[in-house]
């Protein structure tokens, strides 16, 4: 399902890993080498260290945590966990803590909901919902990070005609020669790992990823379709 070859996942895995080590480092080069550093460092500089290296400690452990999904879902292990997943309940379970990330200063983000199919049951995908969730929030925060800063996020979901399809657009009426999701394009092995675990997760639930460009698009949209799913009446 993945496509990843070993070199590419050991690649990828060290460069993910080296950078949080490499932060730890520089905080205790910084503390061993400040003046007076044999009498122990200023409680400023203690206390800034203190939170560098925290920083650089959680986020260790959430690279190590990701890539025990990332290496589940690219051995095609089955997922335990995977069930039945409302995308409109999922997005709209998310959406608040995308607005209120650190990469959404400064931009708006609207959530589009598509209107239920009349007369039918709301369609699900078939996936583990966790993993979804944690794709739906990092596809988000990457485009933030990345995008025209500013310029608002919409995050759509539309359903037609058997296809259940998540747009991601940024940067509405900005010509860029370059889109932001230009990465996802195939082979896609190049992705920092919360991206490939999004991605993983994306398709271990049926879903595509399509990146769009030029007139087919307003802005810089990243389309995810999966495969809609009646369930059961409720």
């Amino acid at each position: 399902m993945s496509g990843l070859t070993g070199e590419e996942l050991a690649s990828m895995v060290t460069h993910e890993l080296r950078n949080p080590l490499n932060a730890m480092a520089g905080w205790l080069h910084l503390l061993s080498n400040a003046p007076g550093a044999t009498a122990g460092p200023a409680p400023a500089l203690a206390t800034r260290a203190a939170a560098g290296l925290r920083r650089a400690v959680d986020e260790q452990l959430e690279q190590v945590e990701t890539l025990g999904r990332v290496l589940r879902l690219a051995g095609g292990e089955p997922d335990e966990a995977a069930g039945s997943v409302d995308l409109a309940d999922l997005l709209q379970s998310q959406i608040d803590l995308i607005r209120t990330s650190p990469q959404a200063e400064g931009r708006a983000v609207e959530l589009e909901l598509g209107a239920k199919p009349g007369g039918v049951p709301w369609p699900v995908v078939v996936g583990n919902a966790d993993a979804l969730a944690r794709a739906v929030a990092n596809m988000a925060r990457y485009a933030m990070r990345n995008g025209v800063a500013g310029a608002p996020l919409r995050i759509a979901l539309r359903v037609d005609e058997g296809v259940q399809q998540i747009e991601y657009s940024i940067d509405a009426g900005v010509d860029r020669s370059v889109s932001i999701w230009g990465l996802f394009r195939p082979p896609a092995n190049r992705l920092p790992m919360p991206l490939l675990h999004a991605r993983l997760a994306i398709e271990s639930a049926g879903g595509v990823l399509l990146p769009v460009s030029g007139s087919d698009a307003k802005g810089d949209v990243l389309r995810i379709r999966f495969p809609a799913t009646l369930q059961a009446a409720s």
